[in-house]
């Protein structure tokens, strides 16, 4: 009886052990492609990445600072990244309206036709890598993954 239940938690701990590794390997290979498909349109991964948290901004735009702690990057590596994306007009930099020592970075016209690009590469993506995959699997999927994103959010609030 011991063996049986030495090997049953064996394997919930292999599952547990392995949905990382699958999260992971799921999220680089998603990238890839992304990178492959924006190519063409001159994007580098970090610049769509970029883009990406800054239209979460709401029009407010984001402080230097802020982006580099959404992005997990330091001050000095998004400033080069925000010269590279005013560099070819997809953000600009304009002085907050309450600190006037602080520029807030935002997603000009042209930085919002590549916003839009990129939302068609992530549907065309999405419908090939979703492909077969029944609704109820794909709900269930966003229900597991949004669980753990939360208790992950909640376990660096406790730590920060």
């Amino acid at each position: 009886m011991t063996k049986v239940r030495e090997r049953s938690d064996m394997g919930t701990r292999s599952s547990e052990f392995r949905i990382g590794f699958l999260v992971h390997d799921v999220s680089r290979l998603r990238q890839i492609l992304f990178d492959q498909a924006m190519k063409p349109h001159g994007v580098t991964r970090a610049q769509w990445w970029t883009l990406a948290q800054l239209s979460r901004s709401g029009g407010e735009g984001m402080a230097q600072a802020e982006l580099a702690r959404h992005l997990g990057l330091g001050k000095v590596a998004v400033g080069g990244m925000i010269d590279r994306l005013e560099g070819g007009g997809l953000v600009e930099r304009r002085v907050d309206a309450e600190d006037r020592r602080i520029n807030r970075i935002h997603v000009t016209p042209r930085g919002h036709a590549m916003l839009d690009r990129m939302v068609a590469v992530g549907r065309r993506l999405n419908r090939t890598i979703l492909d077969g995959l029944p609704a109820q699997d794909l709900a269930v999927a966003d229900q597991v993954l949004t669980r753990i994103r939360r208790n992950l959010r909640a376990a660096l609030d406790d730590k920060g």
